[in-house]
């Protein structure tokens, strides 16, 4: 009986696939993952355990490369179009060349509205439905929660008895407002922004709800249940009332902090889904099904604010049980009833900020930030239209600090006795076809429009451009946003991601399972902030596989002298990757990234910074966007007395200070002071003629800073560098955790690093003077600002020393070292916080 199942079910895929001229043996090969051995052994497929990718252990290192027996598509590969038989490639092929529209003033117009006094119920709650059946129970259970109101939206079709049937049925018509048919061809007629916006809806498609969310708004919604008119909130055992979908409207508790590499991001393991993997929700890529790193895992928890310095909540998606939303492939390859965990265990999952995940209009909330983002396209089918919808807003949502954060089942549905799969799978094409080029594409969007509402419709336009959308919603989205601004919405404010610079992060230690897990942390709280990130690191070929499986960008550290433990741990450990504790890599690697970039017609600066520093990105853009590149940015030490660090001293006034933190050495080997008037064999004697030279420093006469100094100074090659006087100034030392070099310099750049390299020069010995010949030689202008360090105190890398560093007047762009691993959520939190200065915890 069960293969004779399983044979229906394979010509019904075959069917459907010939009628979608999609890729069909990659869904056969799906199909039988979730059959008995026997189906799988008759058509030569593999039954693999399923994997626990919720801890990172070595058996994960060891086997990242394990090949999957079963694998869809790569998220580059194209997908055929239904519609031409062609590959999708998401490219541009029109041009939008109707008018912008006037989105920064309101309108002058005196539209009012006829109804906006009858409804006399004040809310801040509102639930949106949009039905053409009779009133149903989950319908009604929204009306009888407490504080909430509800607008029920009709079409052509729905029955002009319905609010009383609704009231006769137990539903709450004093909270209650019916906007019928009859109504709306009121509004229709409405002069103004308002009115034009109600022209453009379409009757017979979902998008009619668009007038819901209208009407909401206009009533004062700061919260807004999106919700679908057979998806039930769930009953209190003990009540008997239906469960509060929105206990408190200042925090969400118990939100799990997804660590996730790719584009996309799957919830459902994390949230405990009751089949097998994989298992994912409509409009889920299907290239990213098998690729468990979408999958993610779970940081820490904590309560989060709906609103705060970092953050705004904008939309809570809430899971469903019984028959959840998902497509057609998922439906043939798992029977219903289908569950998550809604125990007192189960915890809200927060979606990574780079990541894109689907979320629908049938169970979401979306609170007074993100109302701007309801607008339903209505030129897709209705199957496509809430997840278009959710892909769209999470582009925006990445430059406005807007979160998706997904919530377990407070909802539930009952499983439908018959299901029309031909027509559901025909309304899904576009979401098979196009959605992984989609997100791709979102990920990489730009806009220079720094104005709210300008950036969404530029946005809407582009997507229009490439065959998304239609013309239709592109107009819809501009008289959208044209009565948001007649009505004074609030649109949130724009924090976009930064395009024109990549980061790299220097990890000095990276032979742990805990290191690699920092990495991958570091790596998203970057990627929230950054375009690209970059994690330079000594890491193994099976750390370096691993992460590359999570979709983390790593630069793997090139194999210098060991120092140190390091040295250590090659001879005694085998490490495949030599560490030299930062001793030369962070350099090497700056210039890597720099030479990678040096003709990107994007990237126009490098930002270095070790991975235990903490950035303050509105000092160091000076709140500017994109990101000024004209001048290398360097660090200067908060409050010292003699802030030597990046300043020429060949021509100071105070001849003392330059005598003290600089010295000259020849290209016969002479070292001599600044000015010329003691000449000596080497450092050390050097050091006897001049007691408080360079501060006492006790590194500066180890062989890897002055005496590898002085053999670099009597290369030829370095002959280039010399000054006028034939010598070779040498500046003081500079603390180097942190520096943004601008791409136009990577070239003379590699070649200043590469001469410093071949002496093994150390990296605090090296940087000042590879900076100085950029300035000697090319004139670049260098932009000095603070960096908070507290190398000495007991608590080194603890945050309670760096507070002490808020108490000076300067304002600090960097603080350093701030260990993660002693406070992983606080280090979190304040990497959040692009303002300082710092609270205390």
């Amino acid at each position: 009986m069960k293969r004779n199942q399983t044979a229906a079910a394979l010509l019904i895929v075959v069917g459907l696939l010939i009628i979608r001229n999609a890729n069909f043996s990659a869904e056969i090969s799906n199909l039988l993952r979730s059959g008995n051995d026997a189906d799988r052994n008759n058509f030569g497929v593999r039954s693999e355990p399923p994997t626990n990718d919720d801890t990172l252990n070595k058996n994960s290192l060891n086997n990242a490369h394990t090949e999957q027996t079963i694998q869809l598509p790569s998220a580059q590969s194209v997908i055929p179009d239904q519609s031409s038989g062609k590959g999708f490639k998401g490219e541009k092929i029109r041009d939008f060349s109707s008018p912008r529209a006037e989105l920064r003033k309101a309108s002058d117009s005196n539209e009012s509205l006829p109804w906006e006094n009858d409804f006399k119920a004040k809310c801040i709650k509102w639930g949106v439905v949009t039905t053409i059946f009779d009133p149903t129970e989950a319908i009604s259970r929204v009306s009888n929660l407490p504080e909430w109101c509800l607008v029920v939206v009709a079409d052509t079709k729905t029955p002009t008895n319905y609010m009383e049937a609704f009231e006769t049925m137990g539903g709450a018509t004093e909270v209650t407002f019916f906007f019928s048919s009859e109504l709306q061809n009121t509004w229709e007629h409405l002069d103004g922004p308002i009115g034009d916006f109600v022209r453009t809806m379409p009757l017979g498609h979902v998008g009619r709800k668009n007038l819901g969310y209208l009407f909401a708004i206009l009533h004062g919604a700061d919260f807004l249940f999106d919700f679908d008119d057979a998806k039930f909130i769930k009953v209190d055992e003990v009540t008997g009332k239906p469960v509060e979908i929105l206990p408190s409207i200042e925090t969400i508790d118990n939100v799990a902090i997804a660590i996730s590499g790719p584009l996309a991001f799957n919830p459902y393991p994390m949230m405990n889904m009751s089949v097998p993997a994989p298992s994912w929700a409509r409009g889920f890529p299907l290239q990213y099904i098998n690729d468990t790193a979408t999958q993610g895992r779970a940081f820490f928890q904590q309560s989060m604010p709906f609103v705060s310095k970092s953050h705004s909540i904008g939309v809570i998606q809430f899971l469903v049980d019984g028959n959840p939303d998902v497509d057609t492939n998922h439906r043939m390859m798992h029977p219903l009833p289908m569950t998550f965990d809604n125990s007192e265990n189960a915890t809200n999952v927060l979606v990574p900020k780079h990541a894109y995940c689907p979320y629908n209009a049938q169970a979401t909330i979306h609170t007074q930030p993100a109302l701007w983002a309801t607008l339903l396209p209505t030129t897709v089918p209705h199957r496509v239209s809430d997840i278009w919808r959710s892909y769209f807003a999470q582009c925006i949502f990445a430059d406005s600090n807007l979160r998706l954060v997904f919530a377990p089942p407070k909802i539930e549905q009952q499983i439908p006795t018959e299901r029309d799969i031909l027509a559901d799978s025909s309304a899904e094409n576009d979401l098979n076809i196009k959605s992984g080029k989609l997100i791709h594409f979102l990920s990489t969007w730009d806009s220079e429009h720094l104005h709210f509402p300008e950036r969404v419709e530029q946005l809407w336009i582009d997507l229009y451009e490439r065959s998304y959308i239609e013309l239709d919603d592109v107009v819809a989205m501009q008289k959208w946003l044209k009565a948001l601004v007649a009505m004074d919405y609030q649109f949130p404010d724009l924090k976009p991601r930064f395009r024109n610079v990549a980061m790299m992060g220097q990890f000095n230690d990276a032979h742990s399972h805990i290191a690699t897990t920092q990495i991958m942390i570091w790596s998203q709280k970057q990627r929230e902030r950054f375009q690209i990130a970059i994690a330079a690191a000594p890491v193994e070929k099976a750390q370096l596989a691993y992460l590359e499986a999570q979709h983390i960008e790593v630069l793997q550290s090139y194999q210098l002298k060991p120092i140190g433990i390091g040295a250590l741990c090659c001879k005694k450990l085998s490490f495949e990757c030599c560490d030299d504790m930062g001793y030369y890599n962070p350099m090497s690697n700056l210039m890597r990234t720099l030479l990678r970039f040096g003709n990107s017609s994007t990237i126009e600066a490098v930002l270095y910074a070790h991975d235990d520093a903490l950035l303050n990105l509105t000092e160091l853009s000076e709140g500017r966007y994109p990101f000024p590149t004209d001048k290398i940015i360097a660090n200067r030490q908060l409050s010292e007395v003699d802030n030597v660090e990046y300043v020429d001293l060949r021509t100071i006034p105070d001849r003392a200070k330059a005598q003290r933190f600089s010295h000259r050495v020849f290209p016969n080997g002479t070292v001599s002071d600044v000015d010329k008037t003691i000449f000596v064999n080497n450092s050390s004697e050097l050091s006897k003629k001049i007691p408080k030279l360079h501060d006492k420093w006790e590194r500066w006469g180890h062989t890897y800073c002055a005496p590898a100094q002085q053999q670099m100074a009597m290369d030829p090659e370095f002959a280039k560098y010399l000054d006028p006087d034939g010598s070779a100034w040498f500046p003081f030392h500079t603390q180097s955790d942190f520096l943004m070099v601008p791409t136009k310099y990577a070239e003379p750049f590699a070649e200043a690093v590469n001469i410093h390299l071949k002496y093994l020069v150390w990296l605090e010995c090296a940087i000042g003077k590879i900076v100085d010949i950029l300035q000697q030689q090319l004139q670049a202008p260098t932009r000095l600002v603070y960096l908070c360090t507290k190398f000495k105190s007991k608590y080194r890398g603890w945050f309670s020393p760096i507070y002490d560093c808020n108490k000076s007047n300067d304002t600090i762009a960097v603080f350093h070292p701030l260990k993660w691993r002693k406070r992983f959520d606080v280090f979190w939190e304040n990497s959040d916080l692009i303002n300082f200065p710092l609270e205390a915890q």
